[in-house]
């Protein structure tokens, strides 16, 4: 045996490592950056259900909604009417192609590609991103299909 647990009440990580003070409990848990942002408003895209997401798109003023999927994505599955779409990988180089002052509802598929895409909007000073929770696979509303 290469040691034992009760020797000097040293932890397994203490004796691979060859310290020979007992492990420092860990700090208690801080609060995720990202939970303390979400309470000041500041730099992180709301999450909106599937279910607002479609009040906003049959609202008076309907906010920009962005489909950041692939190309075969759309083909496959079809997309919320009237979106714009810039492909994830190529937003930071369209970025130009959005308002920055009016509402955008960011979506991909299931809503984790939108986050991300969400955070950095956001950084660029857009002010009101939204994430469509559950993505496109969630969404309740009218779909279109290219060619229809």
């Amino acid at each position: 045996m290469l040691f034992s647990l009760e020797e000097d009440n040293m932890g397994f990580l203490s004796k691979l490592f060859g310290k020979k003070d007992a492990p420092q409990a860990p700090p208690p848990a801080a609060k995720p950056a990202a939970q303390e942002e979400w309470s000041e408003g500041s730099s992180v895209p709301q999450e909106l259900a599937a279910s607002e997401a479609l009040l906003l798109f049959n609202g008076e003023k309907p906010p920009v909604f962005l489909d950041v999927r692939e190309e075969h994505e759309l083909d496959a599955f079809g997309f919320i009417p009237n979106s714009i779409h810039i492909p994830m990988h190529e937003v930071q180089g369209r970025t130009d192609e959005l308002d920055a002052a009016r509402p955008v509802v960011v979506y991909c598929a299931s809503g984790m590609r939108s986050m991300d895409v969400g955070f950095f909007l956001i950084q660029q000073g857009f002010k009101d991103v939204s994430n469509l929770n559950g993505g496109i696979n969630a969404w309740p509303g009218p779909v279109s299909r290219r060619g229809q």
